[in-house]
């Protein structure tokens, strides 16, 4: 299917918004965003647009973590993740 065709079909979504993977790259949709421990279960998850910025999420994330009953010292994530927002991390 061409591009635009798949676009086309996508634009019946009102609520999914247009993101930039890089400068050059654009996807039209919505982002998943997911936490997950050592053993790869899922721990949190958020689903936003596709405009959102991902380093707004990682509080989000990383709360929702906490109210499993899960601990954590470590948190490796992406560079799209290390937004200036600045919050506590559990001790």
């Amino acid at each position: 299917m061409l591009d635009h065709q798949e676009n086309l079909k996508a634009l019946h979504d009102p609520g999914a918004k247009t993101g930039h993977k890089t400068a050059d790259s654009s996807f039209f949709g919505y982002k998943t965003h997911l936490a997950m421990c050592e053993e790869r279960i899922i721990t949190a998850a958020a689903v936003t647009t596709g405009e959102k910025s991902e380093g707004r999420y990682l509080q989000t994330l990383t709360e929702k973590t906490e109210r499993t009953g899960m601990k954590f010292d470590t948190i490796i994530g992406d560079t799209a993740y290390s937004d200036r927002i600045i919050f506590n991390l559990p001790t």
